[in-house]
């Protein structure tokens, strides 16, 4: 009715004015910003523009989820746009208006001084994306109803982490448990990850990998460590990662306190007079352990004289340049903090090395034996005492003896000593030590060594030895004759006479004839000699000393018969 009123009074009244007709629009609503063909008014009305001519956007919705710095473009496809203006919005800000009257495109920035906007066609481009940049992008069509189109953008900022309250480093007490955690930031929110790198001291210390993934499992950004140890020291980094070309690491230092612990490097330094020697202790604390040196349990260490280091993995080290006969004895390595303290032994000595065995563990002889060896000693060696015993006698039951002892002028003295009169075929058990000015050598390992089987318990084709078989005890000849005939004789130069039994070898260089297995020979002089010697017994087996011997005075004989012919 309201319409139909004004439509009567414009025929008969005088026009209207701008301003009045204004002053209408205020009534139907156009003034707050509602179409005056607005279903709200009670009208009827023909459309306009009908609907197939209308603009449409054809582009879907979409969500995009781009890395900080890159760019992106929102798409907005518009058919029949016509003169209709379009319209790009960041949340309530307007960022572009575009309008097409005539065929000639008009654009309007209303974001002024942002040069990273641009339309590309009806599509919104932005470079260089920023985390504020994140939200949601409006294309707007300003028909009526309005059409439009939003889309989402994301921003992926690259993580950051930091240590919670700051606390980059967090000490606690061995034995308590303790809470590490950090702080991610970034967008998406980070995921954590934890690894544990160990101080260079405990690597060397406990012997463990530098670095690992935590056996602990980690609560998100946080990290309980319960019971707290030594090995728990070291250094908790916490990986921040969402994707981003880049990750962000915090790094936590874990000190768990601990009284000291000491071990020595070595528990006896051997040196001599004139030598240098180091005595070495590792020492584990935290905090940081004052370390001191002392001499027979109270005295402390000469500063002056001596040198004090202190390497990376906590190893503290007393040098001596050239050590005095006053030096030998006790020292001790003490540490102390305020957790408690501790100590280690070394003693510095100068007696000798254990020994060491160079024979090989089967004899070439059936009832003797020579033993070589030698030992590491900074002063002469005074004696050496051997016991030794058949594997089957008890230890209380072995042969105890002392034989001279060597100088040298290097610190290395060797020396042998050859046993007699052992059980051919047995084993035996030795050990040797070295003493000098300043004491006896520990004893090694037990040496074990095996003589020859006698040949004549050796018979062809796997036969056991008959009962009238008997060898012939070695010959007890003096070793004084021994001796003279080793020096007239040269025994690689003469060639002994084997038993028909034996077959001896030698290695073209004097080396001790080897006994093999019987041999039988089937021709007739071996048989004729076979049946002449089977009337006796069997023939004696001679000692190297007896053969030699015989070899000279047989060699005697030859040179007095030539003379008196």
């Amino acid at each position: 009715m309201m319409l139909v009123m004004l439509i009567v009074a414009s025929t008969c009244c005088a026009p209207f004015t701008y301003g009045q007709i204004m002053d209408f629009g205020n009534v139907l609503g156009v003034a707050q910003g509602k179409s005056p063909w607005s279903s709200e008014n009670d009208y009827y009305y023909d459309t306009l523009n009908p609907e197939h001519a209308q603009p449409v956007i054809t582009s879907p919705a979409q969500q995009f989820l781009i890395n900080e710095g890159d760019n992106v473009v929102f798409p907005c496809v518009v058919t029949n746009l016509g003169e209709y203006n379009l319209i790009w919005r960041h949340g309530d800000k307007l960022l572009w208006i575009l309008l097409e009257k005539n065929g000639e495109r008009l654009e309007q920035e209303m974001t002024m001084g942002d040069s990273r906007l641009s339309l590309e066609g009806t599509a919104l481009s932005l470079r260089d994306v920023q985390g504020e940049d994140a939200g949601s992008y409006t294309c707007e069509i300003s028909s009526k109803p309005p059409r439009t189109l939003n889309h989402t953008l994301d921003v992926r900022v690259p993580p950051a982490v930091f240590p919670a309250n700051n606390r980059s480093v967090v000490t606690v007490k061995m034995g308590s448990s303790v809470t590490i955690a950090c702080l991610p930031y970034g967008k998406p929110r980070p995921s954590i990850t934890w690894s544990l790198k160990r101080c260079e001291w405990l690597i060397a210390s406990l012997h463990v990998s530098q670095g690992r993934k935590l056996t602990r499992a980690p609560s998100g950004n946080r990290l309980v460590v319960t019971n707290a140890q030594p090995e728990d020291n070291g250094m908790y980094t916490c990986t921040a990662d969402n994707g981003a070309p880049t990750t962000a690491k915090a790094v936590i230092t874990l000190q768990v306190m601990f009284p000291p612990k000491v071990r020595v490097e070595e528990e006896e330094v051997i040196t001599g007079v004139s030598y240098s020697a180091t005595l070495a202790c590792f020492v584990e604390a935290e905090p940081m352990a004052k370390v001191n040196w002392y001499r027979k349990g109270d005295i402390p260490v000469d500063p002056l004289r001596l040198v004090k280091k202190m390497d990376v993995r906590r190893r503290y080290s007393l040098q001596f340049d050239m050590v005095t006969l006053e030096d030998f004895g006790v020292y001790t390595c003490n540490a102390t903090n305020y957790m408690g303290n501790s100590s280690a032994v070394i003693h510095l000595t100068g007696r000798p090395k254990p020994v060491r065995y160079f024979s090989s563990p089967q004899g070439d002889e059936n009832t003797t034996y020579t033993l070589v060896w030698d030992v590491e000693s900074y002063a002469p060696v005074l004696t050496y005492t051997i016991s030794y015993g058949n594997e089957s006698d008890p230890e209380d039951q072995w042969v105890n003896l002392m034989v001279p002892g060597t100088s040298s002028s290097s610190s290395l003295h060797s020396s042998s000593h050859t046993f007699d009169n052992l059980q051919p075929g047995a084993t035996y058990n030795v050990q040797v030590t070295a003493t000098n000015e300043f004491g006896e050598s520990d004893v090694n390992e037990t040496f074990a060594f095996s003589t020859l089987r006698e040949a004549g318990n050796i018979s062809p084709e796997g036969d056991k030895p008959t009962g009238d078989q008997h060898p012939h005890p070695p010959s007890h000849q003096s070793q004084d004759v021994v001796s003279e005939t080793d020096e007239e004789e040269e025994p690689s130069q003469v060639t002994p006479i084997k038993d028909a039994a034996t077959v001896g070898t030698t290695d073209g260089e004097g080396a001790k004839p080897t006994l093999q297995e019987p041999q039988v020979i089937h021709d007739g002089v071996a048989t004729a000699e076979s049946s002449a010697s089977a009337q006796d017994s069997a023939a004696p087996t001679l000692t190297p000393a007896e053969r030699r011997t015989q070899m000279g005075a047989f060699l005697t004989a030859i040179i007095l018969s030539c003379f008196f012919s």
